[in-house]
């Protein structure tokens, strides 16, 4: 979208059109909701009806939280996920690993159908398979129907080693949109300077930073790189709650009784939108499922790379080498 603000002159006896300013636009929207915990078809149906919500109401970029399809691997820690070679965690794994998404799965594909119909923008997190190795993954759908993009994680965290394969370089790449740049991480890769660092150098304006879903973790964090990036920072978060369990039986997820008794949430969202000024414009969204949106725009960008540019003399390139291996 682009906004323009126009003035009429008079000169003598003409009416002359004077273009005074002119600023670019467009609407970005996060859908917050708790996945068909391990059931890619059911989570992919639901978040199909709000990704059409958010394009019915304007938005041009539309994310979703870490892994979101099918779901964050949210049982390895309560139940005990490193006892090698125990057949609960491996009948656990396997449920994921058949529930996880390819990249040639039919889902995918309604993506991108979705995508280029509504002439949007997708970029959210999937549980990726390749062969029987699983990857937590950022895909970014272009409106013009193609996979623009696909990132996985360069390094999981702690016991979600036990689960994740080690990502790539390849995936650390910034997209073109009507305002600038765009590029994301997941989750505990926004803390990696260098992964940051990947992106800014590449002319990030737009940040979208995926998570699993818990405030304490989104919040400062999300300030942080808006401030750092004077960039518009889109934090989604997903969702969990003991009663998204029940629908499993215990020969799908053996673990299943512990996952219903310990938490009211086990992931309580926290998805907001971040200004470059590092000021919350959208969010937080708290213990609910829902979409908060905004839209953002350039100038604010460009008047908070005033005092700090990241990508531009404050780089300092001449000093500093940077190089991605894929």
């Amino acid at each position: 979208m682009i906004v323009g603000f126009f003035t009429l002159s008079f000169i003598g006896n003409e009416n002359i059109l004077v273009l005074i300013n002119c600023c670019k636009s467009m609407k970005v929207a996060v859908i917050q909701i708790s996945p068909i915990f391990l059931n890619k078809k059911e989570t992919w149906s639901k978040m199909k009806i709000k990704i059409t919500e958010a394009i019915d109401s304007g938005a041009e970029l539309i994310t979703w939280g870490e892994t979101l399809l099918p779901g964050y691997p949210q049982w390895i820690s309560p139940s005990g996920g490193a006892k090698f070679n125990d057949n609960d965690q491996k009948v656990a794994y396997a449920t994921y690993l058949k529930n996880s998404v390819p990249m040639n799965d039919p889902i995918i594909k309604e993506m991108q159908q979705l995508a280029k119909e509504g002439n949007a923008i997708l970029m959210g997190g999937i549980a990726e398979r390749e062969a029987t190795s699983v990857y937590a993954t950022l895909i970014t759908v272009g409106n013009d129907g193609e996979v623009w993009g696909r990132h996985r994680k360069v390094k999981p965290t702690y016991e979600e080693r036990l689960v994740w394969s080690d990502g790539d370089g390849k995936g650390l790449q910034v997209f073109d949109t009507p305002i600038g740049k765009l590029g994301g991480l997941n989750c505990w890769e926004n803390w990696i300077p260098y992964a940051r660092a990947a992106l800014h150098r590449q002319g990030e304006v737009i940040h979208v930073a995926v998570w699993p879903g818990n405030l304490e973790t989104v919040e400062n964090i999300s300030k942080f790189m808006a401030l750092e990036g004077r960039s518009w920072v889109i934090s989604a978060s997903g969702m969990l709650s003991r009663k998204d369990f029940s629908h499993l039986t215990t020969e799908e997820l053996p673990m299943k009784s512990v996952m219903e008794a310990n938490h009211d949430f086990w992931q309580n969202g926290g998805s907001m939108i971040v200004s470059p000024e590092g000021k919350i414009v959208a969010g937080p969204l708290v213990e609910r499922e829902g979409i908060i949106s905004t839209v953002i725009d350039e100038d604010i960008i460009l008047r908070e790379r005033h005092n700090f540019d990241y990508d531009g003399h404050y780089s300092r390139k001449d000093i500093f080498d940077f190089k991605i291996r894929n």
